[in-house]
């Protein structure tokens, strides 16, 4: 089911002047009041354009971000641009998506760190070894049409500039109701498990930190796709920490990261100041949802349903 952006807004006018097209606006955009929030209505206000002048395609300084990118992303697996949002940006951001909280999905299960391959495998090996995913989510149709975190994630320089960073020829923006701008809340005990990731990039931005932890921790390319490496796996749940990155992600960096080949988790979140953390999905197939198995169980998780295991 792709979002339905084609129902009219009625008005005494019957002949609306027609907008220029310079000031075409994002039709994800438009909602309430001509689809802008209290603040932050454009992208200078929310994104440091001076740093990263992605408006400006070709330009020395964006090609310059692309060759760093794509070496860092080639031997580290993450690549990040330090304050790409504004301060005041995030923290709006962030109170916006912390009140929606009440209505979010919440995690809180045991889960293996891989998905399932349709084997059996014996007790005690990796892929059988659980580990605690515990979190607040915030879903794409709860977060209001003209948040500046939708606007961001509606940002055509954005998606360009993502598209050229990982070398795809076609790339689009998610049409999933439930998945295509998310977000997740981690508060004081909230972790994200050691995991592989079932897609070959994830980005995000930060968008508030808590006290402690909350650490970003991977072994970069600890597996390819000819091996699996399960013996170095089990030694990083053994508490092994060889060749292990322990990375302070920051308010305001927006984050690309290839988790597929990285095992990776974000430590346990310490104190009462929660870790806000915007996702955004984009696809090489254009109108891509996720598959309705998996909405099924993010709906268990919503306020109102029924109990899961260990939640």
């Amino acid at each position: 089911m792709a979002l339905d952006t084609s129902s009219k807004i009625a008005t005494p006018d019957r002949h609306p002047p027609r907008q220029p097209e310079s000031a075409a606006v994002d039709p994800l955009l438009r909602a309430g009041d001509g689809g802008r929030a209290t603040r932050f209505n454009t992208i200078p206000e929310i994104v440091d354009l001076d740093r990263y002048p992605l408006h400006q395609p070709g330009s020395e300084a964006v090609d310059a971000l692309l060759r760093e990118g794509r070496a860092t992303l080639e031997h580290d697996a993450l690549f990040s641009l330090p304050g790409f949002v504004r301060p005041e940006a995030a923290s709006f951001m962030a109170a916006e998506i912390e009140a929606r909280v009440p209505v979010a999905c919440r995690h809180g299960t045991d889960r293996a760190s891989y998905d399932s391959d349709g084997k059996s495998w014996p007790a005690g090996h990796p892929r059988t070894v659980k580990h605690l995913f515990r979190y607040h989510q915030v879903l794409n149709h709860q977060i209001p049409n003209n948040s500046p975190l939708r606007r961001l994630y509606c940002w055509e320089p954005l998606r360009e500039f993502l598209r050229q960073l990982m070398g795809y020829e076609t790339f689009y923006r998610s049409e999933c109701p439930h998945l295509a701008l998310s977000a997740k809340v981690a508060g004081d005990g909230d972790t994200d498990g050691w995991h592989f990731d079932g897609n070959d990039v994830v980005f995000s931005v930060v968008l508030k930190e808590p006290e402690q932890g909350g650490l970003f921790e991977y072994v970069p390319n600890l597996r390819t796709d000819k091996d699996e490496n399960y013996d170095a796996v089990a030694a990083v749940f053994d508490g092994n920490r060889d060749g292990m990155r322990s990375v302070k992600l920051s308010v305001g960096d927006l984050n690309v990261f290839q988790g597929d080949y990285t095992l990776h988790r974000v430590s346990p979140v310490k104190g009462d100041r929660k870790r806000v953390v915007g996702l955004f999905c984009y696809d090489r197939v254009p109108g891509t949802n996720f598959g309705e198995p998996y909405i099924e169980e993010l709906r268990r998780y919503l306020p109102g349903a029924a109990p899961t295991r260990n939640s």
